[in-house]
């Protein structure tokens, strides 16, 4: 008896390895992100390392929005990493199935993101990095005059 793998998701598709790799990009973008908003914290509000170690990238933005540096494109990348962070948790916090990965949230319980195919996580994967795109831009907006001085201060 043949079973035929519906999705590449699933274990048993031959296109299961690529799944599994471009999961891996979206992981890899996830924590990028949130190294860019613990960047930025550090370097432009002047947030020490140790105080953010143990944020998640919700608790960052939560930050950089209470008191955004007076830095070029700030208020573009927030706008970015907040949509990203749902992408973000969709990805991270969705349970293994069958198919892939399935997330509901019990805040709404007609909320569910599948990610069964290759192209549902390369747009997850692409949010992500274009938010991570975006604040990279403005992290060294003044041309990274302001990560030079942090390095020489610290």
């Amino acid at each position: 008896m043949s079973i035929d793998a519906e999705y590449p998701g699933d274990s048993r598709h031959p296109q299961h390895t690529d799944w599994l790799l471009e999961l891996g990009r979206a992981t890899y973008a996830a924590a990028g992100l949130s190294g860019i908003a613990f960047d930025l914290l550090r370097v432009h509000s002047g947030f020490q390392a140790e105080d953010l170690y143990k944020d998640p990238l919700g608790r960052l933005l939560g930050r950089l929005r209470k008191s955004p540096p007076a830095v070029e494109g700030i208020d573009n990348f927030i706008t970015l990493a907040e949509e990203a962070l749902d992408v973000r948790n969709d990805v991270l916090h969705a349970f293994p199935v069958l198919h892939g990965l399935h997330r509901r949230r019990t805040d709404d319980l007609s909320y569910v993101r599948n990610y069964y195919n290759l192209d549902s996580l390369r747009e997850a994967t692409q949010v992500m990095q274009n938010a991570r795109r975006k604040g990279n831009e403005v992290l060294y907006a003044d041309g990274g005059e302001a990560v030079r001085r942090w390095i020489e201060s610290g």
